[in-house]
């Protein structure tokens, strides 16, 4: 029990030590895991670039944010290794993941020098552990012999689409996403089809066609972009914060790979490295969706968005209850931040939505609306058939927004139906901001909860005791006949 109580002190009592996220503290060591908004730096980078091949390898292939290496030792290990162990090989530093046994020959090491892959932009292997040079690895200090392959890994932001049905099978919100689309995968068959300029038809509901054959350079870049940052690493926050969630309640504080705290690992994807300490206009991921759209939306709150400041005291408020081994109070709040996470998601669906019906109406603006609706309609669909394919009809792929007489309002109200639904307010999503008077444009300003969109007829007391007498009176008139 001391042991086990020791190693818990050792992992997160450090973790002070370790770099604000954002304002957050993490307990764990996710340094390489905040890196991966560096390949979505990458990506985006490519595609505003034209270059569809580039950008596909950093999305496919990885290049910053690195896994734990294995390298396979020419001859058998002279003795024990302990886990944390110091690992060198010239200018390659790193540190063991997991301990070694005499006579094996792995070693799982966890590079913390430079290792950039050769898809990044900026690729510098100075730093990476080689096999072909023939110098001797050391831990600790004492050769342990020469490696006869060395296999770098990379996290990759395709993975986290390709690698869903094995590692988020039965976890709520990717079931929806997953009955939805008709695939495990389907955030990647999108960005694919999109840097292929193809249409993807494969194991997915028709309804959905995910068509980008023909269509303008700009509308595919905007949708494999948006696709990779709000449909993958989105899902892929949620997936992390269920892992933590399963391990409290199995009761385990050490079963990540790395290892690391799941819940750690949520707020990195959810931030990026870009973001720094406190927040970085450089930065590629939700937390910025969010600092963006506040501003869009007057949903900022102290220079912050208000979304952003809930998300991060939830989090702290599961890690305060992880720790606590509080396994049934970070439920609830793993529901409060998807639910946090979706305004982003549907402010930018609406702010597009409106770009389209009021404005000209872009392959830009189009794309952009198509990606973000795709991000959330799942949950839209679950709360309402109806007013998903409503939504749909007007902004999927190759829809119409004159698909009724005021599109726009239409698609509005048809979310606006929802919110409560979706764990939301009308305060929650705002109004959106005319950009040359900054106030609220005069058909887009915030609803009220309660109110009913037009169309809609209230059932208030009066309605209600209006329509029981006019039932009674045709029953009494019919009865007499």
């Amino acid at each position: 029990m001391h042991a086990v109580l020791f190693l818990y002190l050792l992992v997160f009592v450090t973790g002070a030590e370790r770099d604000l996220i954002v304002g957050y503290q993490p307990n764990s060591d996710v340094s390489e895991h905040l890196k991966l908004d560096l390949d979505q730096r990458d990506f985006e980078d490519f595609l505003n670039k034209g270059d569809f091949k580039s950008a596909s390898d950093i999305y496919v292939n990885g290049g910053n944010s690195m896994k734990t290496a294995k390298i396979e030792m020419n001859g058998n290990l002279p003795r024990n290794l302990a886990k944390g162990a110091l690992v060198e090989q010239g200018a390659a530093s790193g540190t063991l993941a997991a301990k070694a046994a005499t006579g094996g020959t792995t070693l799982k090491v966890g590079i913390t020098s430079k290792c950039v892959g050769g898809f990044a932009q900026d690729t510098d292997t100075s730093g990476c552990f080689k096999w072909s040079d023939g110098v001797p690895v050391k831990v600790d200090g004492e050769e342990v012999g020469t490696p006869f392959y060395v296999n770098l890994r990379y996290r990759t932001l395709a993975g986290f689409s390709v690698e869903a049905e094995s590692k988020m099978k039965g976890q709520e919100m990717f079931e929806m996403y997953k009955a939805y689309y008709g695939a495990a995968d389907y955030a990647d068959k999108f960005i694919k089809a999109a840097l292929k300029g193809e249409d993807e038809t494969k194991r997915l509901k028709s309804n959905v066609p995910m068509t980008f054959l023909g269509k303008e350079e700009i509308f595919r870049n905007e949708c494999a972009k948006k696709g990779s940052a709000y449909w993958s690493v989105w899902m892929y926050v949620i997936r992390e914060m269920e892992d933590a969630v399963a391990d409290c309640n199995i009761g385990c504080q050490f079963c990540n790979d790395a290892p690391v705290h799941a819940w750690d690992e949520a707020l990195a994807f959810y931030a990026g490295s870009l973001e720094g300490e406190s927040g970085d206009v450089s930065g590629k991921l939700l937390y910025r969706l969010a600092e963006k759209r506040c501003k869009n939306y007057k949903t900022c709150e102290g220079g912050i968005s208000k979304v952003n400041t809930n998300i991060l005291k939830k989090f702290k408020e599961g890690r305060q209850k992880l720790d606590q081994g509080k396994c049934a109070e970070i439920e609830p709040i793993k529901k409060e931040i998807i639910n946090l996470m979706s305004i982003p998601l549907i402010q930018g669906t609406l702010r597009y939505a409106y770009k389209i019906a009021r404005g000209e109406g872009s392959p830009k603006e189009k794309a952009e609306g198509v990606a973000f609706l795709g991000a959330i309609i799942p949950r839209l669909y679950s709360c309402s058939h109806t007013d998903a394919d409503t939504v749909k009809q007007h902004m999927w792929i190759d829809g119409d927004m004159k698909a009724s007489k005021d599109g726009f309002k239409t698609v509005k109200e048809a979310f606006q139906r929802n919110y409560a639904c979706m764990g939301l307010k009308c305060a929650d999503i705002g109004g959106h901001l005319d950009d040359l008077t900054d106030d609220y444009s005069k058909d887009f300003r915030p609803c009220t909860d309660g109110s009913v969109p037009s169309g809609q007829t209230k059932m208030t007391p009066v309605w209600i005791t209006s329509i029981m007498v006019f039932v009674t009176l045709a029953y009494l008139d019919f009865g007499c006949h």
